[in-house]
């Protein structure tokens, strides 16, 4: 492995573990991961230039909150690409600008404002941080099997406002990890036409549990975050309007998102007679029967990857290793081309 792959590599597992503490913390756990020195800021390599990107305001109606918006600046199908934990990173600009090169119209904003404690929203990549504020935000819910709080609201009006910026244009919704569960949520919104769910990973599991790999409940290992109210109101969406797509990425053996959510997505939808709508992508390691016992809706290859405490986790944006990540990409870029 090479010098930058080893530090990216441990970049990457710091912010896991240190997402984990999060969780610990919002559960009222105690516990004893160490994850560096606090308040430490990991280094962001090559951060595109904010100059390549469009920033705007979107402001929350009947709220004091708003969000820094940004936007590639090429033309294209719009997107609204959500973050995970650690923010708007390098590693996360230089994925919004391969969607562009994709032909896509990025837009993307800093789900915990600008500044972020003094610190600028664009390139942040500051964990420690990143818990402290979603603990304190308020508009956070990370343990609920039902809700993720207010959070979810305030995306759906960024959705409708950059659909209006649009011109009424459909949107593709895309989130990860900590906002794997968004799009899906918002797909009753008539401008949400295409939702991607990367390793959705809320509700959140313990800290004990993931150490321990002691599982979840299987309500929560199967939760999709909604209320049945939000779920009918989803299915209702879905038949009046057949383009709608759902599109799901996983890792079989994700020791901290579930896969049992999409299997669960998948059982509610074809209750509803809406099985064609859901595709997922999995990569499992070699022998694993998951994706070959599920042929109709789960297209899936092998990994070499071993499941560690953390990992493997995150897909398309930060995947395990190079194959991998462009195992994901290219059937990210593929499914959303057929989605037109």
């Amino acid at each position: 492995m090479t010098s930058s792959a080893s530090e990216k590599s441990c970049r990457r597992r710091k912010s896991l573990l240190l997402a984990l503490a999060f969780l610990a913390g919002a559960l009222g756990q105690t516990g004893c991961v160490t994850t560096g020195k606090p308040g430490a800021k990991a280094a962001t390599p090559d951060l595109p230039r904010e100059s390549s990107f469009v920033r705007s305001e979107v402001a929350i109606p009947a709220t004091e909150r708003s969000y820094p918006m940004w936007r590639t600046r090429s033309g294209g199908r719009p997107v609204l690409l959500l973050h995970p934990i650690n923010g708007l990173s390098g590693d996360f600009l230089r994925f919004a600008l391969e969607l562009e090169s994709w032909g896509y119209r990025v837009y993307f904003p800093s789900l915990y404002g600008d500044p972020i404690k003094g610190e600028p929203a664009f390139g942040y990549d500051e964990e420690l941080g990143s818990i402290k504020l979603l603990r304190e935000s308020g508009t956070w819910n990370p343990v609920s099997p039902e809700s993720t709080g207010p959070i979810v609201d305030d995306v759906r009006t960024m959705a409708r406002w950059v659909s209006g910026q649009e011109g009424g244009h459909g949107l593709i919704v895309v989130g990860n990890s900590l906002t794997g569960t968004f799009p899906l949520a918002l797909l009753d919104e008539p401008c949400v036409k295409t939702a991607v769910l990367g390793q959705p990973a809320l509700p959140a599991m313990r800290v004990p549990q993931v150490i321990l790999r002691i599982p979840q409940s299987m309500e929560k290992r199967r939760a999709l975050t909604l209320t049945d109210a939000q779920w009918n109101s989803i299915a209702v969406s879905l038949r009046k309007n057949p383009d709608k797509r759902i599109i799901g990425f996983h890792y079989r053996e994700d020791p901290i998102a579930p896969i049992e959510r999409f299997d669960s997505l998948h059982e509610r939808l074809e209750a509803e007679g809406l099985a064609d709508r859901f595709k997922a992508y999995v990569l499992s390691p070699d022998g694993e029967a998951y994706a070959a016992e599920r042929r109709a809706w789960v297209v899936g290859s092998n990994t070499v990857e071993r499941r560690k405490m953390v990992t493997p986790h995150s897909t398309y944006l930060d995947a395990e290793n190079l194959e991998d990540r462009e195992w994901f990409r290219g059937h990210l870029q593929r499914a959303l081309t057929m989605a037109h």
